[in-house]
């Protein structure tokens, strides 16, 4: 009998077709459910979004939606390719089966909506990236990439099952999980590209001596003349050398890196945000708003479009339309968010808009008593609850005062 794994792993590929500087080029959303408790999932999602991004010029969109049943996306899988204005789609479940893994997946394609195909691919845990590099054959060729397939070598996927598993587990404690994964997987860039990101975050000393090193191993897997992903590690690796000397010929060079890599793959928002992270270090605020701007179109990530909230709040004057409609953004991708609700609420407030500051005060009061409840039940945090009791009770007279001036 199949035992089907307690969090089914789903993926939903959306792919379109849109034109840009005169070729075509196809998406791809990923909608997946929580891999929290089992690492294989976590495994296999992120080997094939790693090897799309790095082997492709497919682009890989954000998205929110989550499906917890793969046979309801089997039964709407051609209502949400339309609705999506998509060509192909593909939905994935992981089951445990004697002993392996069986992956089943449905491939619909839009150009022939009365036709799909459905497949099964089984193999044993240590043998499962055979099962993975199945699945982006399938991809690629329903995507019509003309590329060589770089497939997963068994060599990459078993050395990061460890890797995999502490990363569900230390979610937020990533200095440790790279700390203790680093020698082992210094030549893995599918490790590397996770690290890589930590590593430009940080940007001290070590940081770049450390990118340094993965620069070198890179190699080994992509061609630093022609593969966008080497030429936006060096973008990294100057920043970082700016940040800790000052020198600027660096940020100079981190910028010219930053556009190379841009040139061959212009569908990638990490790209376009790390351009305006190194104008902001030029103090060439226009720029830093171009890309800031570009970035959030390819993917409309919370923390990208707060940084950016906060750099156009430096002429809140000139930006004050910007910044509004942004935190209307994050508000629509999380209605829960109370750093936007308040924000968006006090400018409201400030500029006279009564109305809707009163509207989004009383969303915001309504999210603080949703967490101190969950406070008072779940967490039991008391300093937690006091903080919070405070900040109701202040919101409580802003909204007794706008009504006042309302009515």
């Amino acid at each position: 009998m199949i035992k089907f794994i307690k969090n089914t792993f789903i993926i939903f590929f959306i792919l379109i077709i849109f034109t840009s500087k005169g070729f075509s080029q196809k998406s791809i959303i990923i909608f997946k459910n929580d891999y929290s408790n089992n690492y294989m999932n976590y495994a296999i999602y992120d080997l094939i979004i790693k090897n799309i991004f790095l082997y492709s010029n497919l682009k890989i969109m954000n998205s929110h939606s989550n499906y917890s049943s793969y046979n309801k996306i089997k039964s709407q899988i051609k209502k949400l390719t339309i609705n999506n204005n998509a060509n192909i789609s593909i939905a994935y479940q992981i089951q445990n089966f004697k002993n392996g893994i069986l992956i089943n997946y449905i491939i619909f394609d839009n150009e022939k909506p009365n036709e799909w195909i459905e497949k099964s691919v089984y193999s044993k845990e240590e043998d499962l990236f055979i099962s993975i590099n199945k699945i982006l054959k399938d991809i690629y060729e329903i995507s019509k990439i003309k590329n060589k397939i770089t497939y997963i070598k068994e060599k990459d996927y078993i050395s990061l099952l460890g890797y995999y598993s502490q990363k569900i587990i230390l979610t937020n404690n990533e200095d440790n999980i790279y700390k203790l994964f680093y020698d082992f997987h210094k030549d893995n860039i599918y490790f590397n590209i996770d690290y890589l990101e930590y590593l430009t975050d940080k940007s001290d000393r070590t940081s770049v001596d450390i990118i340094n090193g993965l620069i070198k191993n890179m190699q080994n897997y992509i061609n630093k003349k022609k593969n966008h992903y080497y030429l936006y590690s060096l973008g990294c690796m100057h920043y970082g050398k700016y940040k800790v000397n000052v020198i600027l010929s660096d940020i100079e060079a981190s910028i010219e890196n930053y556009n190379k890599a841009l040139k061959l793959k212009n569908n990638y928002y990490k790209y376009y945000y790390r351009l305006a992270n190194a104008y902001i270090l030029k103090n060439d605020y226009d720029n830093a708003i171009k890309y800031y701007e570009e970035a959030i179109k390819l993917n409309d990530d919370i923390n990208i479009i707060k940084e950016f909230v906060s750099l156009l709040k430096r002429d809140i004057n000139k930006n004050g339309n910007e910044v509004i409609s942004y935190l209307k953004k994050i508000i629509e991708i999380n209605k829960n968010d109370e750093e936007a609700l308040e924000e968006i609420s006090k400018l409201y407030e400030k500029i006279g808009d009564y109305d809707n500051a009163l509207i989004y005060y009383n969303k915001l009061f309504e999210v603080i008593n949703y967490n101190l409840y969950i406070i008072n039940n779940e967490t039991k945090d008391a300093d937690a609850y006091d903080r919070y009791i405070f900040k109701k009770n202040s919101i409580k007279l802003n909204i007794e005062s706008l009504k006042k001036k309302i009515f």
